[in-house]
């Protein structure tokens, strides 16, 4: 048996340990709370007939805000060797780029990463997993289906092992097992549980004909750092110990195997003494809380007091059922006119004290003030009284605290590209085959052979770059006026500009085009014009020899008319 490789009972044995601690942090509670409370879902478990009680969710805009500020940043990677900076390398570099580039796209990682910011906001940790050496399949897992071998520490790199918790259909699993040769008696001990108390939202499954059962993908590194991990149930290890690393055309194994888990986290906020973070939401539901019991009983306040209440004398009205209809006749007993209004007249609504409406509007502004998400800090600047850079100035001032989450995406980003590296290096015994569009060349096809990346020492870094409407106003903004003090030609205006840009960088490209047919055709007639002047005065030439004569040697009468 390698070192780390478990038999079913151990296996699960460890992730009851790891159920134990996380229930014992309240993580699947508080984790469940934070989402609801995000979504709006603030009355959870109130018993009020039906009715539906107010609330003012100012949660949500402070956790989108700060996930915008965030997410809005594109980030690149940038791979650089640091061994010996010879040309092959340097290509090899500049490709793994663009390959970069091209699977960030088809990976969807922009959508990806909003997902993982916002996950991480509200509940302080979220992970994303790629099950298979593509890396374009990504899975993002819950954190309390991810239980850690060390919960203190939260580089997922140095973990002695992980456990990645999944509920799967029970006659998929058996498939499963099948594949790799699991025996009949075994795999019929794969049966469906009730095992899902611990998973987020609902605690209930859809019904299904074989039920499904919890899954654990168990992850470990052998003593030369190499990943190795298999697949159980409560019974049954279905998917045998596999290391990560790939074979060559003949089953040999290829390459020194893959030395990074295929998990990725972002922690919003570190908590010292643990490797779960810290999220927005759950310190904002006290004053949440606080805040919609205070808009209920105002509310309640204002259905009993505000309005004016009807009173009147039962024994001196006929009708009295009559009263709430609109123009209905009202029948008096022995009553005279003079005396109507002391039988039927109205109650006036009590004041209500501010105090309520104030204290509640309090909350919400100081809440959403000392979470950083505050109209001031959201930029409350009118785009037409001040200068995009004014405006970035104002925004970046009031998004300084978040500087901290800024770098640990970029971190996130960094360990995501150093995990495609040792995937693609692994799994492409036969090189990396690598395509990308270039401008002038159009589809441009390269392939890294299998040595070269073996041998490079990769670096990376981040480039970011703010993706926000600020931020391609003030850039419009400075092209504009260099173009205005003559800095720059429109040409290379026109050329700076981004294709999304307000101005239609497209309209003005066809004007250049258009200018520069006419300007051909202008030079072509002008060449023309050229030819035909100088073949006139060359003509004119031969006809003047041909005479014997030129004109200043014509005769002139004595009154100087020519003749």
């Amino acid at each position: 048996m390698k070192k780390g490789s478990i038999n079913a009972a151990e296996l699960w044995d460890l992730y009851q340990k790891g159920l134990d601690y996380i229930n014992k942090i309240n993580l699947v509670s508080d984790t469940d709370e934070c989402h609801r409370f995000y979504s709006g879902d603030q009355w959870y478990g109130l018993k009020s007939d039906g009715e539906k009680m107010p609330m003012f969710n100012f949660i949500k805009g402070v956790v989108k805000y700060k996930v915008a500020v965030v997410a809005q940043n594109s980030m690149s990677a940038v791979y650089s060797n640091m061994g010996d900076k010879e040309e092959i390398m340097m290509k090899a570099c500049e490709a793994l780029n663009m390959h970069f580039n091209k699977m960030w796209e088809l990976a969807k990682m922009d959508t990806q990463g909003w997902k993982i910011i916002k996950d991480s906001a509200i509940q302080g940790d979220s992970y994303i997993f790629f099950p298979t050496a593509d890396v374009t399949e990504t899975q993002i897992v819950d954190n309390v289906n991810v239980l850690l071998g060390d919960e203190k520490n939260s580089n997922i790199q140095e973990q002695p092992y992980i456990i990645i918790v999944e509920r799967k259909f029970v006659n998929e699993v058996r498939e499963e097992a099948k594949k790799y040769g699991i025996k009949e008696e075994e795999i019929d001990l794969i049966v469906s549980d009730e095992d899902f108390q611990n998973q987020l939202g609902d605690k209930n499954e859809v019904d299904s004909k074989s039920g499904k059962c919890t899954c654990l993908l168990y992850m470990y590194k052998d003593d030369d750092g190499i990943v190795h991990f298999l697949r159980g149930t409560r019974t049954v290890i279905y998917q045998p110990d596999t290391i990560l690393q790939a074979t060559d055309a003949d089953g040999n194994p290829f390459g020194t195997g893959v030395k990074r888990y295929q998990l990725v986290n972002f922690i919003w906020e570190d908590r010292k003494g643990t490797a779960r973070g810290i999220g927005e939401v759950k310190q904002l539901i006290p004053n949440q809380l606080e805040v919609n019991k205070t808009l209920a009983r105002r509310s309640v306040a204002i259905q009993q007091n505000a309005f004016g209440k009807l009173a009147y004398n039962e024994d001196s009205i006929s009708n009295p059922e009559d009263l709430d209809i609109v123009g209905a006749k009202i029948a008096l007993r022995d009553v005279s006119a003079q005396k109507v209004q002391d039988m039927i007249t109205y109650l006036q609504p009590i004041s209500m004290s501010s105090d309520a409406k104030n204290f509640s509007d309090e909350l919400v502004t100081v809440s959403k003030d000392l979470a950083g998400a505050g109209d001031s800090a959201q930029g409350s600047v009118d785009p037409t009284q001040a200068s995009g850079a004014a405006i970035i100035a104002v925004r970046d001032q009031a998004a300084l605290p978040l500087n901290e989450q800024l770098a640990k995406y970029k971190q996130f980003v960094e360990d995501l590209a150093l995990l495609w590296y040792d995937l693609w290096v692994n799994y492409n015994p036969n090189g990396l085959q690598i395509e990308y569009e270039d401008d002038e060349l159009g589809e441009v096809q390269e392939v890294i052979d299998a040595e070269t990346l073996e041998r490079m020492r990769v670096n990376v870094r981040i480039d970011v770059s703010k993706n926000n409407p600020y931020s391609k106003y003030a850039q419009e903004q400075a092209l504009e006026n260099l173009f205005v003090a003559q800095a720059i030609t429109f040409e290379e205006y026109v050329e700076a500009l981004d294709d999304d840009a307000a101005v239609p960088k497209a309209k003005l490209k066809d004007i250049i085009d258009k200018r520069q047919i006419q300007q051909q055709k202008d030079a072509q007639y002008q060449m023309v014009i050229q030819q035909l002047q100088a073949q006139l005065e060359e003509s004119t030439g031969i006809i003047n020899q041909m005479s014997g004569g030129a004109p200043d040697e014509m005769s002139t009468m004595p009154n100087g008319n020519v003749y």
